[in-house]
């Protein structure tokens, strides 16, 4: 069997590969936010029918301490799910590493003015270890983000299933306090 020979990319090839890497990263980033989102999205629903459903229950119910523990505890799980949600929208930028020209903040406040900028832009295109080394730099950031949303968003999912629980557990209840008692 041959030797096989190493592939080596081409510099336009390494830009290619970085860039993508960063689209897909940046493409994860938005699906957690989406995520989010939905479950965000999924409790409004959830919870307006919830206070409707409250509103119009006849006013000879009465809670007792049971319902009230099942009713606290999907709060809990409900406000730990909203909490999870809301913070994979939070930035959570990192600031201890080196200025990166691929940075928006660093790019305004590092970097000059506009020429100053580009001048200096022009010169990180022009030596390519330095221009690969801050697209890694980049996507080490990006990944870092990505990690924390999408931990966020499971965290957010995984209590959402737990309120479920104490939720059909309510609504057993105070159904048949309604109709069977």
């Amino acid at each position: 069997m041959p030797a096989r020979e190493k592939v080596k990319l081409t510099p336009e090839e390494k830009i290619i590969v970085y860039w993508e890497t960063i689209k897909h990263i940046t493409d994860l980033n938005r699906t957690a936010e989406l995520k989010a989102g939905l479950i965000l999205s999924f409790y409004g629903l959830v919870l307006g029918v919830i206070f409707e459903m409250a509103t119009s229950i006849e006013t000879s119910f009465k809670f007792n301490v049971p319902i009230i523990i099942v009713i606290v505890a999907y709060f809990f799980f409900v406000s730990r799910s909203l909490f999870y949600s809301f913070k994979c929208f939070l930035p959570q930028i990192e600031t201890k590493y080196d200025n990166n020209m691929f940075f928006f903040f660093d790019v305004i406040t590092h970097f000059g003015d506009i020429r100053a900028f580009s001048k200096k832009f022009h010169g990180l295109l022009e030596n390519d270890q330095a221009l690969y080394d801050q697209l890694g730099q980049q996507i080490y950031v990006h990944s870092l983000i990505a990690s924390r949303k999408l931990g966020n968003v499971n965290k957010s999912v995984r209590n959402l299933v737990y309120s479920f629980i104490p939720m059909m557990l309510a609504v057993v209840a105070v159904l048949a306090m309604v109709f069977v008692f």
